[in-house]
C-alpha cells in the first residue's frame, strides 16, 4: 500500500528550544514509534514484524523570525519522516518530508503556504486507538511503510499535500479552516484537474464540569475531467460530522463521513472506477483514563454502494463493499516522554483478507 500515516500531533514537549538575542527562535521535536505486530490471516500467512504504526518516526523543525511591528510573525516548518520497512527492504528505509511550509500568523489567524496536513476529516483522525497505534495493516504481514489506522474503516485520509490554507484564531472555542489543496489524480486514466480541491472545517470546543466537549464538521469538493475516447466529468465531494466528550476520566468519540467519488477504501482519487460511487465511513470509540493508564475500545466501518456499468463512460460495474475493524487498546504513559501501547484488532472485509492482530508498541516523544 502507499504510505498512509497521519500527522505528527502537536507535541507537549519541545526537545530543543533555542532563541537568539535578535528574536529568532527554533524548536526541534519529534517522536519515534515502534510496534511489534503478530498477525493471523484467515486465508493466508501468519506473520511477525517489528514495524511502523500509523505514524512514522519523525523529527520536526520550526524556525520563527522576530515579530514585526505589525504583530505578524513569519515561520518555516519542516518534518522529516522515516519508516521501519517490511521484509526484504531492511537496508532501503524510506525517508520523506511530509511538512514543508511557511506560516504567516497574526491577530487575523494563520496563513499556511506549502505542504501540510489536509483539512477534511482531520479532526476525525485524532482518535486515540488508531492515531496512537496501528489499526488497519493494509499490506498484511509484510506492511512496509506506515499502517492505515482507520482509513477505510472510519474516516477518509486527509493526506499531506501542497496547499494554501487559512486557519482562524480561536473565538471563545470556535475556529475554522479553509484550504485550496493540490488535486488528487487517479492513475488509471488520462485526467485533467484544472482546479484545486477545496476543503473546509469548523471546530468548537468548550469546557464542561469535570471534562470537555468538542464538535466538528467539514466539507470537501474536487472536480475531475477524464479525457480520451470516453471523456466524462465527475466530482469527488463529501461531508463529515463528529464529536468528542470527556467526563471524569471517561471519553467518547463519534464520527460519520459521507462521500461521493471515493470508495470504501477512504483514499482520494485511487481510481476513476470510484466515479459516482457513494460511500460512508464511521466509527465510535470509548475510553477511560486513570492515572497513567488509558484503556478503550473502538469499532468502525467503511462501506460503499454498488454502481451499475456505464457504457457511455466505459466504467465497469462496482459492487457493494464493507470493511470492519474492531480494536481494544491500552496506553501506559510511563513518563511524559515514553508510552507503552497494547492493541488487539480484528478486521473483516468483503474484498480483502480477514485477519486478527496482536500489537505491542513503544513511543518516545521529544
Amino acid at each position: 500500500m502507499t504510505s498512509a500515516g497521519v500527522f505528527a500531533s502537536s507535541q507537549a514537549l519541545a526537545g530543543v528550544s533555542l532563541e537568539s538575542d535578535g528574536g529568532w527562535s527554533t524548536d526541534i521535536y519529534g517522536s519515534v514509534p515502534v510496534f511489534v505486530v503478530y498477525t493471523d490471516n484467515d486465508d493466508a500467512e501468519k506473520g511477525f514484524r517489528v514495524q511502523s504504526g500509523f505514524n512514522p518516526a519523525n523529527i520536526n523543525f520550526s524556525v520563527s523570525a522576530p515579530e514585526m511591528e505589525s504583530g505578524i510573525t513569519v515561520s518555516g516548518h519542516f518534518q522529516i519522516d522515516t519508516h521501519l520497512q517490511g521484509s526484504g527492504v531492511q537496508n532501503n528505509g524510506l525517508f520523506e518530508s511530509r511538512i514543508a511550509n511557511i506560516k504567516v500568523s497574526g491577530d487575523f489567524g494563520t496563513l499556511t503556504f506549502g505542504k501540510d496536513f489536509g483539512v477534511f476529516n482531520s479532526s476525525a483522525i485524532g482518535d486515540l486507538s488508531s492515531q496512537r497505534g496501528v489499526g488497519w495493516l493494509g499490506g498484511g504481514a509484510d506492511t512496509a511503510n506506515t499502517t492505515g489506522g482507520r482509513i477505510g474503516t472510519g474516516y477518509v485520509y486527509a493526506n499531506f499535500n501542497p496547499q494554501v490554507k487559512f486557519t482562524s484564531k480561536d473565538y471563545n472555542g470556535l475556529s475554522f479552516k479553509i484550504a485550496m489543496i493540490n488535486p488528487e489524480e487517479p492513475q488509471d486514466a488520462s485526467v485533467e484537474t484544472d482546479s484545486p480541491r477545496l476543503e473546509a472545517q469548523v471546530n468548537y470546543s468548550m469546557p464542561i464540569e469535570s471534562g470537555a466537549l468538542s464538535v466538528w464538521s467539514g466539507l470537501f469538493q474536487q472536480a475531475v475531467s477524464v479525457t480520451g475516447e470516453n471523456a466524462f466529468d465527475y466530482d469527488m465531494q463529501g461531508y463529515d460530522i463528529g464529536a468528542n466528550i470527556e467526563l471524569a476520566g471517561f471519553g467518547l468519540t463519534l464520527n460519520y463521513t459521507d462521500t461521493t467519488g471515493i470508495g470504501a477504501d477512504g483514499l482520494y482519487g485511487g481510481t476513476i472506477e470510484d466515479a459516482d460511487v457513494d460511500a460512508t465511513q464511521w466509527y465510535v470509540e470509548t475510553y477511560y483514563t486513570f492515572g497513567k493508564y488509558t484503556v478503550g475500545a473502538s469499532y468502525g466501518e467503511g462501506s460503499q454502494d454498488a454502481r451499475e456499468a456505464d457504457a457511455e463512460s466505459g466504467l465497469a460495474a462496482v459492487g457493494e463493499v464493507d470493511n470492519e475493524l474492531s480494536m481494544l487498546f491500552v496506553n501506559y504513559q510511563m513518563s511524559p516522554q515514553f508510552r507503552l501501547i497494547g492493541e488487539l484488532q480484528d478486521y473483516s472485509s468483503t474484498v480483502q483478507d480477514d485477519y486478527s492482530a496482536i500489537v505491542v508498541g513503544f513511543q518516545y516523544d521529544f
